[in-house]
Order: C-alpha cells, then structure tokens, then sequence
C-alpha cells in the first residue's frame, strides 16, 4: 500500500517533541540594552503595557516568531529589547515559563520588590458559591420532632 502522507523518509524526519528537550535559561544581557518585564494588560495585535523591572512602565510590542509560538497572558515574566530612539517602548523577545521565573528569581535576576503568581495558590471558592466558615445547623424545636414522629410511625407500618 502506498504512503500518502510522506515522501522518502517520512518517519526517519519525524520532529521530536519540545517536552522532552532541555530549554537553556535566557538571561538579560546588558551590553544589548534588555530588560525583564511583566505583562500588566493585553492591548490586542501583539501590544502589551509592560511594567518592568528597572521601575518603568512601557508598551511592549511582540516580535512576529513571538506572536506565533507563545501565548502571552497578564503577569506572564517577559524579556524586553529596549529601543534606543524611543524610551516609552520596547520589543518583548522572550516569554519564560514558570519554572524558568523561579529558576532565574532563585539566581537573584529579579528585585524583592517583584511578587511573582505562585501556581499553588488556591482557587478563589466564593466564585462557585463555596466558603470555608463551617455551617451552622438550624436546632429543631422539639414540638417539630413530635409532629413528625406522629406522622411517620414505623411500628404502624
């Protein structure tokens, strides 16, 4: 039966997954004039307002291959390419993961003053209707528990 999916050496070309690669760590570089940063609010068409770390806030415009292949949300960590003409604006580079913010807040890359999302806080339970105070039980006045003795007599049954 003849292959329609591939041509001569399909399978031998199969990509391997990113799961299994190790990612190298991306650190700000000076010399380059970047920035780390955290997205505060999403504009639309690839424009972010950016609060980094240095203590100003700017607009953040994603690169093309960055629009394409990462999903950039509110609090995400980014890094930021500072333009040079323009002081109010940068280019976001590269969005870290969230093992890689701790791997690089634990290096010392971040200031104190920057509070990171932590993944294990817990959901908020007053959106479903849920609390943790412990419920209170209405007592039964004893009038209401022979009433219902007298409707319901097992020994009659």
């Amino acid at each position: 039966m003849p292959n329609f999916k591939g041509g001569k050496g399909f399978k031998k070309k199969k990509k391997q997954s990113s799961a299994f690669r190790e990612k190298t760590l991306i650190f700000k570089n000076a010399d380059e004039n970047q920035e780390y940063g955290q997205i505060k609010k999403v504009n639309g068409s690839g424009r972010y307002q950016v609060c980094c770390f240095d203590g100003t806030e700017r607009l953040g415009i994603s690169a093309g291959n960055i629009k394409r292949r990462y999903r950039i949300q509110i609090d995400d960590i980014v890094l930021l390419s500072l333009w040079d003409f323009q002081d109010s604006k940068c280019s976001i580079i590269h969005k870290y993961d969230e093992d890689e913010t701790r791997k690089l807040q634990g290096k010392g890359e971040f200031p104190d003053t920057i509070k990171l999302q932590e993944q294990d806080q817990d959901i908020d339970d007053d959106l479903f209707g849920y609390s943790d105070e412990p419920t209170t039980m209405i007592p039964v006045s004893e009038s209401e528990e022979e009433t219902d003795e007298e409707e319901i007599n097992l020994d009659d049954i």
